[in-house]
């Protein structure tokens, strides 16, 4: 009876023992274990900045994982990069994050600047995927790998296409740069909905090499200061406390479009695998592991139009006047023919030296565009058109 009573004791704390082991510790969508991962509400504590010197010995990055993902592996992996080639000291490499049903909008980026167009400036672009989500009907694998072996511009990871899945497909695009293609300067990591003017980032590029030392580190773009949490449980951007605790970011730069270098790129994504997850790229990446590892943000807001009907002027004004186009960067408003025109209208800017604006005939004080408003989807009217001053 004892011998039982000791067997039964035994087995029960056996199976209290499993339930611990077993429940305790979190697992990926694959049901693979995350052991050493910090909880997804590490950034609801505080935490001790660590710096990054000059002289600090590099951490080392498991390529098969990105942030909290194990597992990771590219469906579609891309060697244009291969350092025993040609690209091997490339000023720069673009990677745009781009939804992967957003075919028609990587054809207006080929369109507006060829692959080769931007090789003969010492830079090269390269477009970033997430697996297709069940609810797209409108693009298919197969189409996508079709894409690739006609382009030849693409990489995809094996996560799901998904607002919360942002920051793998932004650390992706560090990680692939910084491990295939090695021989690259700096990274410009921007969105596929973004226009910008290539030849002005070459050129500023350009420049940066030529200072290089001075700066090992290096994030560069439009900060963003003082940016409150949204709390509101309606929007998309909804963040709780126990994902983020405090009411306030710290300085983080848009994702738009920034500019590092390799040294920096390296940094974020090894510490992205030792801290923990934030599903808002752009602040994770740029603002809180930046602050982590101490690293200075250098601010070029001045190149920004959140407008994109003020590049819908740029280009008028390229056209009329040969006028100088004040801002390098800002959004396509939806229409990816923006996308060709901003960048084909600067070609022939540059090579026609195109004059800067005259005192009084800025953009804000000239630039007059349509508003449409959208009559009620019962009538099925035509849009309504007059004009609105910018401001």
């Amino acid at each position: 009876m004892r011998k039982f009573q000791r067997f039964l004791i035994s087995v029960v704390a056996f199976a209290v023992l499993y339930g611990v082991y077993r429940y305790s510790f979190r697992t990926d969508t694959e049901g693979n274990y995350l052991f050493l991962l910090p909880k997804d509400g590490e950034w609801s504590k505080p935490f001790e900045p660590r710096a990054v010197s000059e002289g600090s010995e590099e951490r080392p990055v498991d390529s098969s994982r990105l942030a909290n993902l194990t597992g990771f592996e590219y469906l579609i992996p891309n060697d244009i990069c291969k350092e025993n080639n040609s690209f091997s000291e490339l000023l720069g490499v673009i990677l745009i994050t781009s939804y992967v049903g957003h075919d028609d909008i990587r054809s207006a980026h080929r369109q507006a600047i060829s692959q080769q167009k931007l090789i003969s400036m010492g830079l090269l672009r390269i477009f970033s995927l997430g697996v297709i989500p069940p609810t797209e009907r409108f693009i298919t694998q197969a189409a996508i790998e079709s894409e690739q072996k006609l382009n030849g511009d693409l990489i995809q990871g094996n996560f799901q296409e998904a607002y919360r899945n942002l920051t793998y497909k932004h650390l992706m695009s560090l990680q692939w740069a910084t491990q295939h293609c090695r021989g690259a300067k700096y990274l410009l990591k921007m969105d596929d909905d973004i226009v910008f003017d290539p030849f002005y980032i070459q050129n500023y590029l350009s420049d940066l090499h030529q200072n290089d030392e001075r700066q090992p580190h290096l994030l560069a773009g439009y900060v963003f200061h003082s940016k409150k949490v949204i709390r509101l449980r309606a929007n998309k951007w909804y963040v709780s406390r126990e994902e983020y605790q405090a009411d306030v970011y710290p300085p983080y730069l848009s994702g738009w479009l920034y500019i590092t270098n390799q040294r920096t790129a390296r940094a974020l994504v090894a510490e992205a695998q030792t801290a923990g997850f934030f599903w808002i790229d752009d602040t994770f990446i740029t603002g809180l592991l930046a602050q982590r590892l101490r690293i200075p943000l250098t601010e070029l807001n001045r190149w920004y139009s959140s407008n994109s009907e003020f590049l819908d002027c740029c280009i008028r004004d390229m056209k009329r006047y040969a006028y100088q186009c004040d801002y390098y960067v800002g959004p396509n408003g939806g229409n990816g023919k923006l996308i060709m025109e901003f960048v084909q209208e600067l070609e022939r800017c540059y090579d026609n030296a195109c004059y800067q604006r005259p005192a009084g005939k800025s953009l804000t004080a000239t630039c007059v565009a349509e508003y449409k408003q959208k009559l009620n989807a019962a009538d099925h009217g035509t849009a309504m058109i007059s004009q609105m001053r910018l401001k």
